[in-house]
């Protein structure tokens, strides 16, 4: 209800608002008749602010003009009597001296000059002539900016041209080359393919050496040790031939090299029997 009674006495003051308004818009004339609805007046009141902020603006332009009218005035009055100070009023000056005259009225306007002092033309001047370097300045800036960024974008189309020249050439490769590419993918794939198929055979022959019974001896790997162990017999037998070989040069002393003999011969014959049963078990 609180909330109900305060928006309702906030359309009234808006009511009260856009009537004042109205009647001082139609001046002492008959107010036309509108609806009186919440929409209507809110509508009528915007409009009727919008309007006295509009008048606040205009009544300050006016009171600006009206000021430097004044001012105007003031300082033509002062000219006047400088003039006529010296013997000489607007009407009769020359045509030439109505031109300046004229001329300097349209300055000082066009500077927005407070008076037509010489000290207010050379501070307007000097101001007019700093804004003018300040534009030069600007000016220069922009140049050297646009400068740089056609240097820039020249640059980025001379890659984007080398890009493309790389793009074609890429796709030419891959014409020419493609089908090379194909190819050897198929074979990689092959290859792949067949090496699974032997890890899977390989797995498979295992495990039937195994359920056979095979003696594991007789493995390939078992097989080349048991050469190269072989080999290395073979090289201390040749070595041990040719210490026995020596023997024979021997001093005459009969026992001892006879002992010598006799374990060069055990040393021999147990080498042989050694290598003998190795090539059998490789032969088996």
């Amino acid at each position: 209800q609180f909330q109900a009674g305060t928006k309702m006495a906030s359309v009234q003051e808006k009511h009260r608002k856009v009537r004042h308004w109205l009647e001082q818009m139609y001046a002492g004339e008959t107010v036309p008749q509108y609806e009186v609805n919440e929409t209507t007046i809110t509508v009528l009141y915007d409009l009727a602010c919008r309007n006295e902020a509009v008048d606040k603006d205009t009544k300050l332009v006016l009171e600006d003009l009206e000021q430097k009218a004044d001012e105007y005035n003031a300082e033509a009055k002062r000219l006047s009597r400088t003039l006529q100070s010296v013997g000489l009023s607007p009407d009769n000056l020359t045509k030439t001296g109505t031109t300046a005259l004229s001329t300097l009225v349209s300055t000082a306007q066009t500077l927005e000059l407070k008076n037509t002092s010489a000290t207010s033309y050379l501070l307007a001047m000097k101001d007019l002539s700093q804004t003018a370097m300040d534009k030069e300045d600007s000016l220069r800036e922009e140049q050297h900016l646009s400068k740089e960024l056609l240097k820039k974008t020249t640059t980025a189309m001379a890659h984007l041209t080398a890009i493309k020249r790389d793009e074609e050439s890429l796709d030419q490769r891959e014409k020419t080359n493609g089908p090379d590419l194909e190819k050897k993918a198929q074979t990689a794939l092959f290859v792949q393919n067949k090496a699974v198929e032997y890890r899977n055979s390989l797995g498979q022959l295992r495990g039937k050496l195994e359920a056979s019974g095979v003696d594991p001896s007789l493995y390939h790997h078992k097989l080349v040790d048991q050469a190269e162990e072989l080999d290395n017999k073979r090289e201390k037998l040749a070595a041990l031939k040719a210490q026995l070989d020596s023997y024979h040069s021997l001093p005459p002393d009969i026992s001892l090299s006879r002992v010598k003999i006799e374990e060069a011969k055990r040393e021999l014959t147990r080498l042989e029997e050694e290598t003998s049963k190795h090539l059998d078990m490789m032969t088996l």
